[in-house]
């Protein structure tokens, strides 16, 4: 039986550069929606490659992941607040 890192092929560096700045990106425009997706797709990289990544590499992806998700969550509770404010200044003004 193969072991997990046999499963899948080598991590290509340029295509995972790639999610990183379209990330970056769709943060940038506030699109978190699809950047979630983007997210998710350097998440599997990051755990199906981890053998295959040395120490800085490893490092600095899960970095950019772990950055995002806590954006995120700031983001999300942000816009809660955002609304909450804006219906209690629509009650005011009513």
């Amino acid at each position: 039986m193969a072991n997990a890192t046999q499963e899948y092929p080598k991590i290509d560096p340029k295509k995972t550069n790639q999610l990183i700045s379209t990330l970056g990106e769709l943060v940038e425009k506030h699109n978190f929606d699809e950047a979630w997706t983007i997210a998710g797709q350097l998440n599997s990289i990051l755990k199906e490659q981890a053998e295959n990544l040395n120490g800085a590499e490893y490092s600095a992806l899960e970095g950019v992941i772990k950055s995002f998700y806590s954006l995120n969550e700031q983001y999300k509770k942000f816009s809660q607040r955002t609304y909450a404010f804006a219906r209690r200044a629509n009650d005011v003004a009513s």
